[in-house]
């Protein structure tokens, strides 16, 4: 009896023995393909670490061919900006496109001078706060040729520039167009930012 009972141990002994086995074999497969799987993903990720780095250089180089284009672009619009502040000086010169100035000869000396006419006052501009009303009864600095290309300029902002460049002081240009000195000053100072 005991002979069975060690034949049957022995027997459960093997059949523990393989299945562990073929356990440990199942396991160690899997190990294997794991470790294949992991080895597809690392190369897939060396792979797009690669492209990632070609696309970065690319996009480096393309950032540094827009910097030098813009460069070249802004120099050319400097250029012409120049070249226009120029030929625009060059035409608001008296004589080129409209006549010089003529100078009113003198009466002869029998005759008394001819009454000038009186420019009609403008009525001051009620002020804002922090503004002071433009100063009258000064004469204007102003050419019959400046007033008339004022006078074609569409907005204050542009109208303020011009007799600023003029050498108008801003009491200057406050009278000429009537506006109080603190909107001046503030349209000036937007120019400066």
């Amino acid at each position: 009896m005991w002979e069975i009972w060690l034949a049957a141990s022995v027997a459960a002994l093997i059949i523990v023995l393989i299945l562990h086995e073929r356990s440990v074999r199942r396991r160690f497969k899997e190990a294997q393909a794991e470790t294949r799987e992991n080895r597809a993903l690392d190369q897939k990720i060396v792979r797009l670490y690669r492209e990632i780095e070609e696309m970065l250089d690319s996009f480096e180089a393309y950032v540094g061919e827009v910097h030098e284009e813009l460069e070249s672009r802004r120099n050319e619009l400097l250029t012409m900006s120049r070249q226009a502040t120029t030929l625009y000086m060059q035409v608001m010169q008296p004589g080129v496109f409209a006549p010089k100035p003529q100078v009113e000869e003198a009466p002869p000396p029998g005759e008394p001078p001819a009454p000038l006419d009186k420019p009609a006052k403008k009525e001051p501009r009620p002020s804002k706060k922090g503004e002071t009303p433009a100063e009258e009864g000064k004469p204007s600095r102003l050419s019959q040729r400046d007033r008339a290309e004022l006078d074609r300029l569409p907005g204050k902002g542009q109208k303020i520039r011009y007799l600023t460049g003029k050498g108008l002081t801003m009491s200057e240009v406050a009278r000429e167009l009537n506006i109080g000195k603190g909107e001046i000053r503030l349209i000036l100072d937007l120019d400066k930012d």
